[in-house]
């Protein structure tokens, strides 16, 4: 009785070694598998900054999320269930607006999945020179916040708002996420009903869509829900100029891979235009198209609401 007591603390010394060794044999697994992710990864974001075929690269390393654990079999295999990509501040050229001294800037996302790269090992998951990628199908989108749509219709002081819906008890709280309209969306800025005339801070509802992949704001009247807006009053003559300054076409916006856009929307305080890309050969070096964008005011007839 005596010698069983005595053995159950070396017991307890054994049972307890053994529990740390495969805790420290799970987080050792645990923080290879996260370093050769976060390589492959690096890998794959300097791609886009260097490519090798001679095309137009992005200025920064995009953010370069791999998804699917573990990342060993993955990179091994070459095989990726899908890849996140984020290029922040990619530069935006359009008109006198948005120079190429001074570009407006976007973020651009794309989505790939069922991703394959041929000659991918664990110490080269994506290939310098050799990065071309099949993928079964993808989205991206293109961000624009209230600084870059300013620019681009010519009000500085632009601010975008998502309102909560209407009748939503609570609407636009941390439980609704980030807003997201079509239609509604909350465009708010300073400018002139008519030549010679001082500005005026107006808020207004702008309905977005896409024609023809461009970018589409209608101005469909004036404010007066209960978000933070100005409440100024404009003249009902003075109406229809204020809201055509508020609305407008933008085309050429940049898109990845060359996509073209098919939807847009807010969200939050940006602006989104979303599309499907039809890639044929998945380079990094083809992720931007060089394209003119141009903004053409829209003559409308819209009457506030």
């Amino acid at each position: 009785m005596v010698g069983s007591l005595r053995s159950r603390p070396r017991l307890r010394r054994v049972v307890w070694g053994l529990v740390i060794v495969v805790v420290v044999a799970v987080l050792g697994a645990l923080g290879t598998d996260t370093a050769i992710a976060i390589n492959a990864e690096r890998s794959l974001a300097r791609a886009f900054v260097e490519p090798t075929n001679g095309n137009r690269g992005l200025p920064f390393e995009p953010e370069v999320t791999i998804s699917g654990f573990p990342a060993f079999r993955s990179v091994a295999d070459g095989r990726y269930s899908s890849i996140g990509i984020t290029a922040r501040a990619v530069p935006v050229y359009a008109g006198d607006s948005c120079t190429v001294k001074d570009p407006c800037h976007a973020d651009l996302r794309t989505r790939l999945r069922d991703v394959r790269v041929p000659a991918a090992s664990i110490s080269n998951p994506f290939p310098q020179g050799a990065v071309f990628m099949e993928v079964g199908s993808a989205t991206a989108s293109t961000t624009l916040d209230s600084v870059a749509m300013g620019r681009l219709l010519g009000i500085d002081d632009l601010t975008v708002n998502t309102p909560a819906p209407e009748g939503a008890a609570g609407g636009g709280g941390p439980q609704d996420g980030l807003l997201s309209r079509t239609s509604g969306v909350l465009l708010t800025g300073s400018v002139s009903p008519g030549p010679g005339r001082p500005d005026e801070k107006v808020s207004v509802t702008v309905d977005l869509s896409t024609v023809g992949g461009a970018l589409r704001l209608s101005a469909t009247g004036f404010y007066d829900g209960p978000e933070e807006h100005s409440d100024t009053t404009v003249a009902e003559a003075d109406r229809a100029a204020v809201l055509k300054r508020f609305s407008a076409t933008v085309p050429g916006l940049p898109m990845a891979w060359g996509a073209t856009a098919t939807s847009a929307r807010s969200s939050g305080s940006d602006i989104m235009i979303e599309g499907t890309p039809h890639s044929r050969t998945w380079d990094p070096g083809l992720f931007l198209t060089a394209q003119s964008t141009e903004i053409y005011m829209m003559y409308t007839d819209a009457l506030p609401r």
